[in-house]
């Protein structure tokens, strides 16, 4: 239950600990800073998450509700947050939506963009939100690749999203039973033999780079990198966090991501409480994360 809520939590922490410094260089967060390892204003107040934690609650929400991934039930919750006018919107899922919200079927809507804008489709957007998938079907690896694989395509359709929130995935399903790191790894590999070569070349480098050979940007390979990377150097929540926050880019969503595997990692009782009593959306993460555990049990 306490990897559970880590999880789900850290996400949201990460994210909010990251939004102040979206898109400076890590002298820039230097200069400004020294060390981010607070939660700071930035475009909106400490403690504000962003689309990553909202897109990942639509999710929670829907499985929480129904009780399984149902793809139209997560789509019909996105395009409702969608016409919010939400802060932080990334702009490939935004023409996504867009265009359901103009009335296009979203199969339709997700294969037009592709083929407008393609190669420029492997943005971050879909592993950001990805984690309750992997918590709902921990125990249930079949279900976990197919859906985790189906999750991305409400929105993204690149090979490379695709094959980075299914092995993202597969290694969260593994932490949250407590494995070791290099079982965890080794697992996920074995279980994604299918999936993009390049997913497994980056996974296979981001354990022995060091900080500064990182790239921070939003292409999804590089937040895979960053996240795997900040978990597999660090066992405490704020250390993993505030390392690959420091780093610069897209730091929402690299702390996002990092977010729910260290948090998943570590548990919720290791997030730091200075941290958790700027956030609004604690309360309902640990409801949404409880209620994934106990569907999860249930199979």
């Amino acid at each position: 239950m306490k990897r559970f809520q880590g999880c789900l939590v850290g996400l949201a922490v990460g994210n909010a600990l990251g939004m102040p410094v979206e898109g400076w260089t890590k002298e820039q967060i230097r200069m400004r800073y020294g060390v981010l390892n607070e939660m700071v204003n930035g475009i909106r107040p400490a403690g504000t998450v962003t689309d990553d934690t909202m897109q990942a609650i639509c999710i929670a929400e829907s499985i929480a509700e129904i009780g399984h991934f149902d793809a139209d039930d997560i789509m019909r919750r996105l395009l409702n947050w969608y016409r919010t006018d939400p802060f932080g919107i990334g702009m490939h899922t935004w023409r996504v939506l867009k265009l359901v919200d103009a009335g296009v079927d979203w199969r339709d809507a997700v294969e037009r963009v592709e083929q407008l804008y393609a190669p420029m489709t492997a943005g971050n957007g879909s592993l950001m939100r990805c984690a309750p998938i992997g918590m709902r079907y921990y125990r249930e690896i079949g279900a976990l690749l197919e859906y985790s694989a189906e999750s991305s395509q409400l929105t993204h359709l690149n090979e490379l999203c695709v094959a980075s929130c299914v092995f993202f995935n597969a290694v969260l399903s593994r932490v949250l039973q407590g494995w070791g790191k290099t079982e965890a790894v080794s697992f996920a590999v074995e279980v994604t033999e299918h999936v993009s070569h390049e997913v497994h070349e980056r996974v296979e480098h981001a354990m022995v780079k060091d900080a500064d050979e990182l790239s921070t940007s939003g292409f999804v390979l590089d937040t895979l990198e960053c996240a795997l990377w900040a978990w597999w150097h660090y066992d405490d929540f704020e250390m993993a966090l505030v390392a690959v926050v420091n780093l610069g880019g897209d730091t929402d969503t690299n702390g996002a991501v990092t977010g729910a595997l260290i948090g998943a990692h570590c548990g919720v009782d290791a997030i730091p409480k200075r941290w958790l009593n700027k956030m609004t959306v604690t309360q309902k993460c640990i409801m949404l994360a409880t209620k994934l555990f106990e569907l999860a049990q249930m199979k």
